[in-house]
């Protein structure tokens, strides 16, 4: 499974991961070699406590450990667990192994834990992390936070965060960890409003996702038409009228490694004539000069459209009144 962080519920699921760690510490993993592999001697992955709840994964060189059995969790499934263990990294925490690598195989664990209970997580985390009497935003000079009593309350004066334009800098945010996406957090926090409770907008936190822009394909005539230069106006010899024009030249510029021949990019060409030819026009119809003079496109006629070698057309566009 792959989780989504730019998700509230993404980042929950990756809170999970503290514990799980913690479950693993408890289960008596600390100590124990939980990965063997095989190389001129044999390595072997053991986790090692360092303080309360703490614990990193390290790596043991030796032939000891041909023999020395694996440890095994008691909570989570033995195939999953040997498909984790076999990405840890060794010197990194466990906990952030386990958030990488492990909680990735636990799709149905995941998906059975109830909304209250990753409430509660996501709750213990931001605690932990300093959430409560530290400034969550500040719009026009209003500052906003959770008080001791897990309330989301305003200081309205900003008295009690008296930063100014500093506060930017002095917002919460957990620090040094990776399974908490604050673009997401931001966006919930958007939504909060004075007197919800910590776990009322831990649950609007949940339910907030991220906008992804999907990039669409481009189309053939995308494909075709590459660029298209700014318009050129001209007057006929004999035309001294600066505030006029005459013809309006244009080019488009087609791509030369789309095709292997010059006669292949004119077929392509007459395939998507009106389109191309749609595209200048609009394009003449948004330039500045243009505007300018003030002129209608309707009274403009295409005289010419020639398709040169160096994989490029020029059109030529003509006031309709100079035939009359």
């Amino acid at each position: 499974m792959l989780i989504d962080k730019a998700t509230g519920k993404g980042c929950a699921w990756s809170i999970v991961s503290k514990t799980i760690t913690k479950k693993l510490i408890a289960d008596g993993i600390i100590n124990k070699a939980i990965f063997r592999k095989q190389r001129s001697s044999y390595d072997a992955f053991l986790v090692v406590g360092y303080n309360h709840n703490q614990a990193y994964v390290t790596m043991q060189t030796g032939s000891k450990w041909a023999e020395e059995p694996l440890w095994v969790p008691s909570f989570i499934d033995a195939g999953k667990w040997e498909q984790a263990v076999s990405q840890f990294h060794a010197y990194e925490n466990l906990d952030r192994n386990v958030e990488k690598c492990l909680i990735p195989e636990m799709d149905d664990y995941l998906q059975s834990i109830p909304d209250t209970e990753l409430v509660g997580m996501t709750r213990d985390f931001l605690i932990e992390h300093g959430v409560l009497s530290k400034p969550i935003c500040q719009r026009a000079g209003k500052t906003y936070y959770f008080s001791e009593n897990k309330v989301y309350s305003l200081d309205e004066a900003s008295e009690m965060f008296p930063y100014e334009k500093h506060i930017k800098f002095n917002l919460f945010k957990p620090l040094y960890e990776t399974c908490f996406n604050m673009t997401v957090w931001r966006k919930a926090v958007s939504q909060f409003t004075v007197g919800m409770t910590l776990d009322e907008c831990i649950n609007i936190f949940l339910q907030t996702e991220l906008t992804h822009n999907v990039r669409r394909e481009p189309s053939s005539i995308d494909r075709l038409v590459q660029s298209i230069a700014p318009p050129m106006y001209e007057r006929v010899p004999g035309n001294d009228d600066e505030s006029t024009f005459d013809y309006i030249r244009i080019t488009v510029g087609f791509p030369r490694y789309q095709f292997n021949s010059w006669e292949a990019l004119q077929n392509e060409v007459k395939k998507y004539q009106p389109e191309i030819y749609q595209r200048v026009t609009q394009r003449i119809e948004k330039d500045r000069q243009f505007k300018k003079y003030g002129i209608p496109m309707s009274f403009l006629e295409l005289s010419d459209a020639t398709l040169l070698r160096d994989f490029s057309m020029e059109l030529i566009f003509e006031l309709k009144e100079r035939k009359l």
